[in-house]
């Protein structure tokens, strides 16, 4: 599944600085913004939305009296606060609110609130009722390397810090992170995407199936037709195919 978000806050630096952080974040599609409480309830019930991220202090009603009101509606989403004055924190769990972030609001916070909506939205259901989650990770604008994958184990979405991962590969349309000890389901929509975004964080395409960190090579070993094999310094002693064509590049890189 995916977030249908909502943006309301009656400050326009405020929700630009909000969108730009969320069309970082992939699963989440931003369907509205609004400058004040009533404008968001009319969008509320004119279009489903899964979470809003609803300032508390604007003229009108705030954002607290909002959220009550919000939770009376046929379809209430989850709230996600977002202030800069923390003496609301504790009424807004009161209110049974998915998160509290404070201004100004970081990349990093901000993907912690949209995993814990996902999970609420997950354990309530939701997910099997409908829309699929449009994979990827959490991607930079700028072009920089990525500095975690998004992944999911179960029902759970985790972070997978780019320096923990040994290799990633796709089976069919799946793609699967392996760390030293541990696996995940990469929510990307394909191993080509996740190349592009480990660009110059040391990662090698042995094989249009394999994305190897080469920090967890362990032995290359030479295979028949001059290919090689790679094994992978994690708890299975895992072996990575490198295919003829990459086996020049991959002999070029490290010189042998």
């Amino acid at each position: 599944m995916y977030l249908r978000a909502l943006i309301v806050d009656d400050e326009a630096p405020a929700r630009a600085h909000l969108r730009d952080l969320l069309s970082e974040v992939q699963g989440v599609e931003l369907v509205g913004e609004a400058s004040n409480a009533m404008e968001a309830e009319k969008l509320l019930r004119a279009v489903e939305h899964d979470v809003v991220f609803l300032d508390i202090r604007m003229p009108g009603m705030d954002g607290v009296e909002a959220a009550e009101h919000f939770a009376q509606l046929p379809k209430s989403p989850y709230v996600i606060f977002t202030t800069a004055h923390e003496e609301y924190a504790a009424k807004a769990y009161e209110l049974g609110a998915a998160d509290y972030l404070l201004k100004p609001i970081s990349r990093s916070r901000l993907l912690k609130a949209v995993n814990r909506a996902w999970e609420l939205r997950v354990a309530s259901g939701a997910a099997a009722a409908g829309r699929p989650l449009p994979p990827g990770p959490a991607k930079s604008k700028d072009g920089r390397t990525l500095e975690y994958v998004t992944a999911r184990r179960g029902h759970k979405m985790v972070l997978v810090g780019v320096d923990d991962i040994a290799y990633l590969t796709v089976e069919g349309e799946t793609v699967y992170v392996f760390t030293a000890a541990d696996s995940f389901v990469a929510l990307a929509p394909s191993l080509d995407q996740l190349e592009q975004g480990l660009a110059g964080a040391n990662f090698f395409r042995t094989h249009r199936a394999y994305l190897v960190n080469l920090r967890y090579v362990d032995e290359v070993v030479p295979m028949f037709n001059r290919t090689y094999e790679l094994v992978m310094k994690d708890g299975r002693k895992s072996r990575v195919p490198v295919s003829r064509r990459k086996a020049v590049e991959l002999r070029d890189l490290l010189g042998f």
